[in-house]
């Protein structure tokens, strides 16, 4: 009898001579390593939740009864489905679904396990967003991958309570299992499962559809990087400017005592990273009511501000503090300077192109004085110091 439906035959050949596999090593290391990415994706917004993934264990195409024998036996257990209602698993153990509610609760995992209970909706709803989160870093992590066989895209659908309908909910075919260890904070330590349904016609489609990288030029490895970095979090410190103090001197500072600077240190404001590496340099001054850094000090302008303050470029010197002994100096952090930047050069920052000139006493708003951005006035920022005035 002669094959009715011909195009599976047709998509496996030509598979077959585009030199797709079923690579079942290398879906296990992208399964493996997008869960990972997804989990600790998710947990940003979640402060004080820090997972660390002990361990993952991939198992492909496995059978629905093995993904529900290998399911915690306590928390969260909820269906989750694509768009062209394919379904699977998501489990959350009762230790994890704990860290969770902690979290949101108190700013942090409590030390300690509490003994299982049943899952209300209120748990529910604390984490499905912690899941969601999750699948969607998942589909993002393993959108590239050329065998996929799984969804796109697959959403948190709902808590399941009786287990015993699994076989009723899910049919039986093949699914990849994916179970990660995962400790909250180094308090809590559980295990997050996620079942999901596997099925060819998902990889023959993706490969008749892919178009032919024969010839291809490869991407710039500086585009891979910031792709694969470029959503990192990153800390700036705006510095106002450094003091250089003998060491006796720094000992003996006690509350209430005053570190003065220079007029010319509020246009010479750097923008730094770790490291005190600058990014950017800049001045202080008002918008819209509020202090703000105007950004794009030339190098020259800034040198000559802070060698203003003493001849240190970099640090400014309290008035009658004691000459250090042998003529060195500790500083409070690291003086030494900013290096000015190179002649004709433009700084940019988040690729933009910063001001060529900067004037701190010039009027922030362009030259207009009734534009967004006021008058560039010091004094009117620190004023007369008043040590019972409220911060801000």
């Amino acid at each position: 009898m002669s094959d009715p439906s011909p195009r599976p035959v047709l998509g496996r050949i030509a598979a077959a001579h585009a030199g797709v596999t079923s690579g079942k090593g290398n879906l296990s290391d992208t399964l493996n390593t997008g869960l990972t990415r997804a989990i600790r994706r998710a947990a940003l917004p979640f402060e004080g939740l820090l997972p660390q993934i002990t361990d993952v264990v991939v198992t492909c195409a496995t059978t629905l009864s093995k993904g529900v024998a290998a399911l915690p036996d306590h928390g969260l257990l909820a269906a989750m489905e694509d768009e062209e209602g394919r379904r699977g698993l998501i489990a959350l153990d009762n230790k994890l679904v704990d860290a969770l509610i902690e979290v949101q609760a108190t700013g942090r995992v409590e030390a300690g396990d509490l003994p299982p209970r049943p899952v209300t909706r209120i748990d529910e709803a604390l984490c499905r967003d912690f899941l969601d989160l999750m699948l969607s870093a998942f589909a993002k992590e393993t959108a590239t991958e050329a065998g996929r066989d799984w969804p796109d895209r697959m959403s948190y659908g709902s808590r399941i309570a009786d287990r015993t309908q699994l076989n009723l909910l899910l049919p039986e075919q093949g699914y990849h299992l994916l179970k990660a260890s995962v400790s909250a904070a180094g308090r809590k330590h559980g295990a997050l499962v996620l079942l999901l349904p596997a099925d060819a016609a998902i990889a023959r489609r993706r490969m008749l559809a892919a178009p032919s990288t024969k010839g291809a030029k490869p991407a710039d490895w500086s585009v891979r990087m910031m792709a694969a970095v470029g959503s990192a979090p990153m800390v700036l410190d705006a510095v106002l400017t450094r003091v250089t103090l003998p060491l006796g001197r720094v000992e003996a500072l006690a509350k209430g005592d005053l570190i003065p600077f220079q007029r010319a240190d509020l246009g010479a404001i750097t923008l730094e990273g770790e490291g005190e590496h600058v990014f950017a340099r800049g001045g202080l001054g008002q918008f819209e009511g509020n202090r703000a850094v105007r950004l794009g000090v030339p190098g020259a302008a800034v040198a000559g501000a802070r060698s203003a303050s003493g001849g240190v470029p970099g640090a400014t010197s309290m008035p009658g503090a004691a000459p250090p002994m042998g003529g060195r100096t500790t500083g409070i952090s690291a003086a030494g300077g900013l290096p000015p930047l190179a002649a004709g050069a433009a700084p940019t920052l988040a690729g933009l192109p910063l001001m060529a000139g900067f004037d701190p006493d010039a009027v922030m708003g362009g030259g207009d004085p009734n534009a967004l951005i006021g008058a560039f006035d010091p004094n009117a920022l620190m004023g007369g110091f008043d040590p019972d005035a409220p911060m801000g």
